[in-house]
């Protein structure tokens, strides 16, 4: 009874202590809405400069003109000074102004009556020009900053279809997206996450063909994000997953606009991050790891076949490395007896039993293939490769490891690289499938198999289970994909609305 009453004590006051911080975190926003611009350009200068705590990046630029004094406020880097000079600075100093400055400003601006607005505009790369005793904002667009070109992504390489990939600058993104679905039916809906950061987020979606109930979800989960930072999409990812500790988290990503595009046609919602070239799309089902945007590019047949491909390689990566040992550990007699002598010859000069062996020889080559991904690239491919080769012949030569496991971490190793947005969900199974072959035997893979397929069977993507692409109109775009000719209508599990293609 004491323990149940001090932690009913404790309880209470952390939900108190909760609350306060909660109201504490909401009234300097109340606060800062209420609060007028300054009447003078000499009380506003005091002011931005202490808000800014005359930051070297900040410029706060006092023009006197023939009426009264004027101030501009940029941030150096992230406006273009061209643009100020000809069409706010000049026309302030002319000799024709005539004391208005909204007559005065040649470009589009938009007034604020309020410090806080203002503030996020200047921080976003818009200049604010404050005249007199006005007691307004004049915000100008006049963004420019250095940005990388468009280039192909090096995750989603293709030899037929289109080469451009996501950069870093959201409006450059959404403007690729838009290139591909021209329909004012594409709605873009824009959010600010992150405290400290005010990290752009954008939604993307075809209205009249979106899942309703998708969209509503997506949006309570991204309003319920309280956070100092957004730096990229993988903080977003982290926040909306119902998975947190799943493999698989039903929230899928591409650096590709015509995978974001193809997406979004079949009713899901594209998630652009400011800072990142990675766009998110909810909800994700798992066959969609097994397709790449070539399949539709090229024939049928071929296009089938690789997918059945990756599907081979997806589950030999998963189960090979656990199989081999169940078998030479426990069941010998499922080998044929030619192979088995020489499984059992090549084994004899090892110290290691073999669960143990192939586990080693599985971590040294993790431990290779992460130092070849943070090194540079011409560097990093170069030490994989021979790392890889020197070590796995050396550790044969020594008599640490046998010949037939490095070919077995070999293959598993390559046919890892097929899905490569399943890496963690591969590696995690790999050495799960290894452990329960190893002390269970073929019992353990079966035991194994059952989590696996229970795990899936279980996951869900914003209520949408992601095995769930098993109706009848679904399967000619899973394992197998049909021509284009049959595919009409789009999948049932995701479009509960207009699902024939070609109508919305």
């Amino acid at each position: 009874v004491a323990i149940f009453g001090l932690g009913k004590w404790f309880s209470k006051k952390k939900q108190k202590h909760t609350t306060e911080e909660e109201e504490a975190k909401k009234r300097p926003e109340q606060d800062g809405i209420e609060q007028p611009i300054p009447s003078t350009i000499e009380e506003c200068e005091k002011y931005f400069r202490g808000i800014f705590q005359d930051s070297s990046d900040i410029v706060v630029q006092i023009i006197k003109t023939s009426k009264e004094r004027a101030m501009i406020i940029y941030v150096d880097g992230l406006a273009n000074k061209d643009l100020i000079d000809r069409d706010i600075i000049a026309p302030l100093k002319s000799c024709e102004f005539n004391g208005d400055p909204a007559c005065a400003l040649n470009t589009y601006y938009i007034e604020f009556p309020d410090i806080p607005p203002v503030i996020q505009k200047i921080l976003q790369g818009n200049t604010a020009v404050f005249y007199g005793s006005s007691k307004k904002a004049y915000v100008v667009d006049f963004k420019q900053w250095d940005k990388r070109s468009i280039e192909t992504p090096d995750s989603e390489t293709v030899v037929r279809g289109p080469k451009e990939g996501f950069t870093e600058s959201i409006r450059t993104n959404t403007a690729l997206l838009r290139r591909k679905i021209r329909t004012p039916k594409l709605v873009i809906e824009c959010m600010t996450i992150g405290r400290q950061t005010n990290t752009t987020v954008e939604l993307a979606y075809l209205e009249g063909i979106v899942n309703q109930s998708v969209l509503k979800e997506l949006k309570y989960r991204l309003s319920k994000i309280d956070t100092d930072a957004i730096l990229e999409s993988g903080y977003i990812e982290q926040f909306i997953s119902e998975n947190v500790y799943s493999p698989v988290t039903g929230v899928g990503y591409t650096q590709k606009p015509d995978v974001a595009a193809a997406r979004i046609l079949e009713g899901r919602v594209a998630i652009f991050c400011d800072g990142t070239p990675f766009v998110l799309t909810v909800p994700e089902l798992f066959i969609e790891n097994i397709q790449t945007s070539e399949d539709y590019y090229t024939s049928v047949l071929l296009s089938t076949i690789l997918r059945l491909l990756r599907v081979f390689g997806i589950f030999l990566s998963i189960i090979l490395p656990g199989l081999a040992v169940a078998i030479i550990t426990y069941q010998q007699e499922m080998m044929p007896w030619p192979f088995l002598i020489s499984v059992i010859s090549a084994t004899l000069k090892t110290p290691w039993p073999a669960g143990a062996e192939i586990f080693l020889l599985i971590l040294m080559f993790e431990l290779v293939k992460e130092a070849g991904t943070r090194l540079p690239k011409a560097v990093g491919s170069a030490i994989t490769i021979v790392g890889s080769l020197i070590i796995g012949d050396a550790a044969v030569s020594a008599g640490i490891a046998s010949a037939p496991a490095v070919i077995i971490v070999a293959l598993t190793a390559v046919t890892g690289f097929i899905a490569s947005t399943l890496t963690k969900f591969l590696l995690i199974y790999r050495f799960l499938f290894l452990l329960l072959g190893g002390t269970l035997g073929l019992v353990g893979i079966g035991a194994g198999i059952m989590i696996l397929l229970t795990q899936l069977v279980s996951t869900t993507s914003f209520g949408i289970p992601i095995l769930s692409s098993f109706s009848k109109e679904e399967q000619k775009d899973a394992l197998l994909r049909f021509p284009m000719q049959s595919m009409t209508l789009r999948p049932s599990s995701i479009v509960k609305q207009n699902r024939r293609r070609g109508k919305s």
